[in-house]
């Protein structure tokens, strides 16, 4: 695809801001610096964006779109339920891992920021919640899990849930080390608690 003008400035400016906040955050973090970092003077910064409380914005508008697009493709080469659920799983821990400095600065700026904390959970919720509901649906409708249509919206907030408190421990403390054997428990405790036939998780 072919990007416009502005379009290029604009992924030139988030692309280097994205740099500064996962080594110095945001508040430390100046238009000015963003400017150097991108090469570009502080005008064009503010032709753009108002403030770098923007450009944080559209930082993190970018890294989720960017982590749930990777997700979806990744679920979509899978063909059965259970192999959708532990791609699912395994991808978003790794994507994570590959942005946990910037992770660890949007924890940050949530806890000072309440409106920004409500907006940023809301969106990141719902698509989480979206792609989840989707791969349930697909296993309960082909029978390989066991629970019905009407426990859907639980089932998904319950995995979700527990995911996300995996998710917090690693990054806020570092442990990524751990890591792998936490995710293949977990993914294991999920399938075996979901599926119907546990043969089909011999591989897993």
């Amino acid at each position: 695809m072919i990007l416009s003008k502005d379009e290029m400035i604009r992924a030139a400016i988030l692309d280097s801001a994205s740099q500064l906040f996962r080594h110095y955050g945001l508040q430390k973090t100046t238009m000015e610096d963003i400017a150097r970092e991108a090469g570009k003077g502080k005008s064009t910064l503010y032709y753009y964006y108002k403030n770098k409380e923007e450009i944080f914005d559209a930082v993190i508008q970018k890294e989720k779109d960017k982590i749930f697009r990777t997700l979806q493709q990744a679920v979509n080469k899978e063909e059965t339920a259970h192999k959708q659920l532990e791609v699912f799983l395994s991808t978003k821990f790794r994507l994570l891992k590959e942005m946990a400095n910037l992770y660890k600065v949007v924890i940050g700026e949530m806890r000072d920021c309440k409106a920004l904390q409500h907006t940023i959970r809301v969106q990141y919720d719902n698509l989480e919640l979206s792609i989840l509901k989707n791969i349930l649906q697909f296993g309960i409708r082909n029978g390989e899990f066991q629970y019905k249509a009407d426990d859907l919206d639980v089932l998904a907030v319950i995995i979700s849930s527990a995911q996300r408190g995996i998710e917090m421990e690693l990054i806020v403390q570092d442990r990524f080390v751990e890591m792998e054997s936490r995710l293949h428990l977990f993914t294991n405790m999920i399938l075996k608690s979901i599926c119907s036939d546990n043969r089909l998780l011999q591989a897993v």
